[in-house]
C-alpha cells in the first residue's frame, strides 16, 4: 500500500504535465530557418489571450478533409490530432503588417478584429498560412512552443 501512496503524487504531476505541455514533431519547411523538419518542440498550452506577435503558436489545422483547403505539407500529426505550426504575427487590436502585402487574403493597415490571429511561417515560399487562408480563428490556438527539444 506504501507504494500506491508514494507513485500518486507522480502520477498527479504527470496527468497535470500532459494538460499543459504537449510535444510536438516539426514536418516541413514552412518555418525554416527556425525550425527543421524533423526538429521536437515542447509546446506550452495556455489561452489565446497570451499570444503575442513573434512567438511560435501551435495551432489545430483549420484545414483539411471536409474543407476546401488541403492540408499543408507541414501539418504535423501527433496522437491522432493535425497541427500546425506557424509564427503569431498580428494579434487582435494590431494592424496586418504591409509585408503582408498584396496578392493575399489580407488588406495591410487593416486591424485584426476580436478571436482571430494573423500567422505566418518563416519560409513563405513553402508556407500555408494567413497570406491564403486569411486570419486564423482563435479557436484554432493551442498553445505557445516554449522550447525546441531536439534538432
Amino acid at each position: 500500500m506504501a507504494a500506491v501512496c508514494v507513485c500518486l503524487p507522480a502520477c498527479v504531476f504527470l496527468l497535470a504535465a500532459r494538460r499543459r505541455l504537449l510535444v510536438v514533431t516539426v514536418d516541413g519547411y514552412s518555418m525554416r530557418p527556425t525550425l527543421e523538419s524533423g526538429d521536437r518542440v515542447l509546446v506550452r498550452r495556455v489561452p489565446v489571450t497570451r499570444a503575442r506577435a513573434g512567438t511560435i503558436a501551435v495551432l489545430r489545422q483549420p484545414a483539411g478533409p471536409g474543407t476546401l483547403l488541403p492540408l499543408p505539407p507541414e501539418a504535423v500529426e501527433e496522437g491522432g490530432r493535425i497541427y500546425t505550426i506557424k509564427r503569431v504575427s498580428a494579434v487582435p487590436g494590431d494592424r496586418i503588417p504591409d509585408h503582408v502585402g498584396p496578392g493575399t487574403m489580407l488588406t495591410p493597415g487593416d486591424t485584426v478584429p476580436a478571436g482571430h490571429l494573423l500567422v505566418l511561417g518563416d519560409n513563405p515560399d513553402r508556407s500555408i498560412d494567413s497570406r491564403q487562408l486569411g486570419l486564423i480563428p482563435a479557436e484554432y490556438f493551442v498553445g505557445v512552443v516554449a522550447r525546441r527539444i531536439t534538432s
